[in-house]
């Protein structure tokens, strides 16, 4: 049962709290969440135990149920075993997978879950299959969620070469305006991994495009 595995899993976590540590990274995440206080290298090292010891729910269904499961749970490392149980295995999942995502998004958002949920999770399920961007990023980007804007503004970032830069450049400039930090943010970390890759199709968006003072900055690092 969902419940049953969540459970275990939580149990295993608060085994290796530490009050130290889970005060140090409550501050750094602006005391939006409560922490177990475990490491990422110690913290994946115990999923990978117990996914072998629990297995991988073997239907979307269950799985579905499970990553619910945790993004309800507390502490905040709860959310992230769902990304330690689904990254491994990403590639075999199709866009079946992309409704359970997108709920994530949306249940205790924050970067921290954004920025693995987008670009790590859907974005891989959506360079296999493109066709559900018009589904998905592309509607997104136009909702009132800053955290879909986010979403859709990173689904590509670790295309490289593969990226659509004309879909990243219409999805930066469509909220060009917007206030959100986040949003900002996000754009110009885009723009900057694109660089990497074709830093003159970058130069040219930012010249030719009004864009935040934090776009431009982070956008041109690499330029």
């Amino acid at each position: 049962m969902p419940r049953d595995y969540v459970q275990r899993v939580q149990a295993r976590y608060q085994q290796h709290a530490s009050a130290a540590n889970a005060a140090a990274m409550q501050r750094y995440m602006k005391d939006q969440f409560l922490f177990f206080g475990i490491k990422k290298p110690e913290r994946v090292t115990l999923s990978e135990q117990l996914i072998r010891e629990l297995g991988v729910p073997a239907s979307t269904q269950a799985l579905s149920a499970v990553c619910r499961q945790c993004f309800q749970a507390e502490p905040r490392e709860m959310q992230y075993f769902a990304a330690d149980l689904l990254r491994p295995r990403i590639k075999k999942y199709e866009v079946e997978l992309l409704p359970l995502l997108e709920e994530l998004m949306l249940e205790k958002s924050w970067w921290d879950t954004i920025d693995f949920l987008a670009p790590k999770l859907a974005g891989n399920i959506l360079l296999r299959f493109p066709g559900a961007i018009a589904d998905y990023p592309a509607r997104w980007i136009d909702s009132d969620n800053f955290w879909l804007q986010r979403a859709a503004i990173l689904f590509q970032l670790d295309y490289k070469n593969r990226t659509n830069s004309a879909l990243l450049f219409s999805f930066i400039h469509r909220q060009a305006d917007s206030r959100e930090f986040f949003v900002q943010k996000a754009a110009g970390w885009a723009l900057r991994n694109y660089s990497k890759v074709n830093p003159d199709e970058v130069r040219h968006f930012i010249m030719h495009t009004k864009l935040s003072k934090l776009t431009i900055r982070e956008g041109s690092k690499y330029l």
